[in-house]
């Protein structure tokens, strides 16, 4: 199986004062296992001339941009109140970070060579560490990946409810929390071709969050029950996906969210107390 990692390139780093992240031993690591790896040069929403990427331009909403963004002048779209609230409730709607803007389009375009090499791909961030069982894990993703269509290798934080599936060693997360990590999956073409479907829009939520939502776009949340891979503790405390957040709402965003978040909490438990089949 090829597996990408995706890593911002040493001279992006020095020009815009980011943590550069040598991936030799990670990836020297997975080549030993005989499954192909490369680097995937991250995409960060800052060009060298300094505009913005072409796909995080075309992408970012104008209003939910976080000010840094809005410093290098691009114009904001002062929308309605109606509108404000719309997005809140559908979507959460987060002010988006040049980070999390760069993230985004980096999954999204390997999305894509997933589709052009129509077969299933591994993507992992460049701040893991692989687990003793790597081999076999990406091993057994590849057995199963076509049917379960999208197998995380691991998920961020430790109260996820899950359920157990037909597939031994896989399940099912249930649990609707505000992202749990993109560090590091397994997908087929059929899924990147709904999450690219879904993405074609202006994006208003980090990455992970979009992927948790299998309601937004059809694609079922699947992880290993044996993790294939850890955060690398130091490279973990030195993100370049900074967050920035206005430190006051509008209300109509508020109360949007609040009965996002109220729909997401019942909804949590249907699917977590449902009768398992």
């Amino acid at each position: 199986m090829r597996v990408f990692i995706i890593s911002l390139n040493q001279k992006v780093c020095d020009q815009f004062g980011l943590v550069f992240r040598d991936t030799t031993t990670l990836l020297n690591s997975i080549n030993a296992t005989r499954h192909q790896a490369q680097i995937f040069d991250a995409i960060y929403s800052k060009t060298f001339e300094g505009g913005l990427h072409p796909l995080v331009k075309k992408h970012l909403h104008p209003y939910f941009i976080t000010q840094n963004i809005k410093d290098m002048g691009i114009t904001t779209n002062l929308i309605s109140g109606v509108s404000k609230f719309y997005y809140a409730l559908k979507y959460h709607a987060k002010f988006m970070s040049l980070g999390e803007l760069g993230c985004y389009a980096s999954h999204y375009l390997l999305w894509q060579k997933c589709i052009e090499l129509n077969e299933a791909i591994c993507i992992l961030e460049d701040d893991i560490v692989l687990k003793e069982r790597f081999k076999e894990s990406l091993e057994f993703c590849d057995k199963h990946i076509n049917e379960l269509g999208y197998i995380r290798l691991m998920h961020l934080e430790e109260n996820v409810a899950k359920q157990k599936t037909p597939v031994k060693g896989v399940s099912q997360i249930l649990n609707f929390k505000d992202g749990i990590g993109t560090q590091g999956y397994v997908l087929a073409p059929k899924a990147a071709q709904k999450l690219l479907k879904y993405s074609a829009k202006e994006w208003v939520m980090p990455i992970d969050c979009v992927m948790d939502r299998h309601y937004w776009h059809g694609v079922k949340n699947y992880v290993l029950e044996e993790f294939a891979i850890a955060c690398d503790g130091m490279n973990s405390q030195n993100s370049n996906t900074e967050k920035q957040r206005p430190k006051k709402l509008p209300l109509s965003i508020r109360i949007g969210r609040f009965l996002h978040k109220s729909a997401v909490k019942i909804l949590d438990k249907v699917f977590r107390y449902s009768p398992k089949n």
